[in-house]
């Protein structure tokens, strides 16, 4: 396939790299600080010999891109964060023009198998009242957003299957946390990838369950075998939709 990347910093070259060895063909960039970019900005674009759009750029250009890829009628991959709130708004622009859109916080196959581990162990906990639930990620320092998607992603999992959890404080707390309440907290700094840990404490013990990427490899991957799944369907389908088919 040939593609489009949108948003060529650490992400974008390492998809175009597992693109590239998997024989497609990265035709065009678009990106406002890359020098070498084939275009600054995606209403300049020609995508009319594209065959897919890969979007890693900044939340605020969300909406926007995904007006112009549904004028071209070319399938969309979101890898961008922090735009979800317009999320609704996305997903009728790809049903009103035909077209399928694939989004997700992450792309990672280890973050997604550990969404369902985190999902399972959620379950459990949830019949032992005596053990209290938190939660840390760690990104490097060019991380744009905070919380991450994929802290929210967790976070969302447990407040669905811990029933006496029903809120998220993504921020400090200068006060006692409340026992309904779930603190997740971000650090950024230094060039590590990232890491998210869910802890489960009791007064007799700890449960810790961490993920943590090496590299941006496992994600660029996983965006690939995405892309390459969402070839052909019209729709809008999130990553889940993706690994029911593995």
């Amino acid at each position: 396939m040939k593609i489009a990347i949108i948003g060529f910093g650490s992400m974008g070259k390492s998809i175009k790299e597992i693109a590239e060895k998997r024989s497609h063909i990265v035709s065009t960039i678009i990106d406002p600080i890359y020098e070498n970019a084939d275009y600054k900005t995606i209403s300049e674009a020609h995508l009319e010999d594209v065959d897919i759009v890969i979007d890693f750029s900044h939340r605020d250009a969300v909406i926007e891109n995904t007006k112009v890829c549904a004028k071209f009628k070319k399938n969309l991959i979101i890898g961008t964060t922090g735009w979800y709130d317009s999320i609704n708004e996305v997903e009728k622009i790809a049903k009103e023009n035909d077209i399928g859109i694939l989004w997700s916080a992450n792309f990672s196959i280890g973050v997604n198998m550990y969404y369902e581990i985190i999902k399972e162990a959620s379950k459990l906990i949830n019949k032992y009242n005596e053990y209290d639930i938190w939660g840390t990620e760690l990104h490097h320092n060019n991380k744009a957003d905070s919380p991450s998607g994929t802290a929210k992603e967790l976070a969302k999992i447990m407040l669905a299957n811990i029933e006496r959890k029903s809120s998220v404080v993504y921020d400090k707390l200068d006060r006692k946390i409340d026992p309904k309440e779930i603190h997740f907290s971000s650090t950024r700094g230094g060039i590590i990838n990232f890491s998210h840990t869910v802890g489960f404490d009791s007064a007799s013990d700890t449960i810790t369950i961490t993920h943590s990427a090496r590299d941006r490899g496992g994600y660029a991957l996983g965006t690939v075998k995405a892309m390459e799944w969402l070839n052909n369907k019209k729709g809008f389908y999130s990553m889940n939709d993706f690994l029911k088919n593995i």
